[in-house]
């Protein structure tokens, strides 16, 4: 069995040059961890007044999950760290050319590197199944994969057509910045093996170092933009709708008996949406949701379109002996003149006088309780219509940014 495996090794000397056998492996695992009485604790320099440099990157695969309400992203991704220890270096041609070894990340020093933002409380990265790889001139490289929860203050005021931004601190917890030191490698995220997010869309991304009470710290930042054609189609359509529907209540014929019961259905519908879009919104007071304004701006006209039928119901049902009062003249007087500009100045009555339209207007004797209640129908269908578009369209076009 020897001379077989001398003659494989002599086959493989002669065609690659070089032949690595598990014991030179464990050679130079012993010369390095054994004979040289490596120590883990001691950071990896030579002379101890040196600073160590470490060469960070972040790779994302995918972020899972935007939690609006209480502030959190939950992405996955792995980080690349890279140093260079000087204790573990080694001539390859003494080891039969081997240029690089897998060590377990807890048998060598590694940083104690950790997520500052984090959302729960701070975990060691990678773990203990994890390998590091360092090669003969002492290049440490270690790629941590981790699902991630980090800290992400949310800008609700724009949504759902909002862009939110998220910075991913990692920070070294212990060692001050005159002992190591955090490089970035790339002035991004590398975005290569990342699979695109149903909600939300990447716009950039950036990196960038700085130093937060004598500790290195590197920044990974990530601008996101809301995908909104959901929230379109499921809350913004259906609200449109109802606003439409609110002005509609004047249409009704008040001996319809349905007004009331008209007007209650559209408000108690537009409280359902309030009480849904704060569902999915953090509890904020620095910021307002724009949504939430208008909303409640749609509570707002459905409280006066119930005042406004209340009274116009009481007024369809007096008695005509009654009097009526100079503004509901006026106001039946105007409707009427709405009427009539669509039609000819002179009406054709009953006795087949000719008779000008402002002389009908004018009479109050012509104007019935019913008269004024027509006329409350007309003027509030095209005032609450009217402005309830003016705001939509106002609202929407700046919360969108046109």
């Amino acid at each position: 069995m020897a001379s077989e495996l001398s003659i494989i090794c002599l086959f493989l000397t002669i065609s690659n040059g070089f032949c690595q056998t598990s014991d030179d492996v464990k050679n130079l695992f012993t010369d390095l961890f054994v004979t040289n009485s490596y120590n883990k604790q001691v950071r990896p320099v030579v002379d101890q007044t040196d600073v160590t440099d470490m060469y960070v990157s972040m790779e994302l695969v995918s972020i899972h999950d935007i939690d609006e309400v209480n502030e959190k992203m939950v992405f996955a991704g792995f980080l690349k760290v890279s140093w260079i220890d000087e204790l573990l270096v080694w001539d390859s041609d003494d080891y039969n050319d081997i240029e690089f070894i897998s060590v377990l990340q807890d048998n060598i020093w590694k940083p104690d590197f950790v997520l500052k933002n984090g959302f729960q409380e701070f975990k060691e990265l990678g773990g203990s199944f994890y390998y590091i790889l360092v090669d003969s001139d002492g290049w440490v490289t270690w790629y941590p994969y981790h699902v991630f929860e980090n800290e992400c203050s949310i800008d609700v005021t724009y949504y759902p057509f909002d862009e939110q931004t998220c910075h991913i601190r990692f920070a070294l917890w212990t060692y001050t910045d005159d002992l190591v030191v955090i490089d970035a490698v790339y002035p991004d995220i590398d975005l290569r093996g990342y699979r695109e997010n149903s909600l939300w869309s990447i716009i950039s991304t950036s990196v960038q170092t700085e130093s937060v009470y004598d500790s290195s710290e590197i920044i990974f930042t990530i601008n996101l933009r809301r995908k909104s054609t959901y929230y379109i189609v499921s809350i913004i359509t259906p609200m449109i709708f109802l606003g439409i529907l609110n002005s509609l209540v004047f249409i009704i014929p008040a001996d319809a008996g349905e007004k009331m019961s008209y007007s209650v259905t559209v408000f108690l519908s537009f409280a359902v949406f309030l009480t849904l879009i704060n569902d999915k919104l953090p509890v904020n007071s620095e910021n307002t949701c724009i949504l939430d304004i208008y909303i409640v701006s749609q509570l707002g006209y459905g409280v006066l379109v119930l005042i406004v039928t209340a009274l116009q119901l009481r007024i369809h049902h007096r008695e005509e002996g009654q009097q009526k009062s100079k503004i509901f003249v006026y106001v039946v007087k105007f409707e009427r003149k709405i009427r009539c500009s669509k039609r000819n100045v002179i009406f054709d009555i009953q006795d087949k006088e000719r008779v000008d339209v402002d002389e009908i207007c004018a009479t109050d004797e012509t104007i019935k309780w019913r008269d004024v209640s027509s006329a409350i129908d007309l003027l509030g269908f095209w005032i609450f219509s009217g402005t309830n578009f003016i705001v939509t369209v106002v609202i929407f076009i700046y919360m969108s940014g046109f």
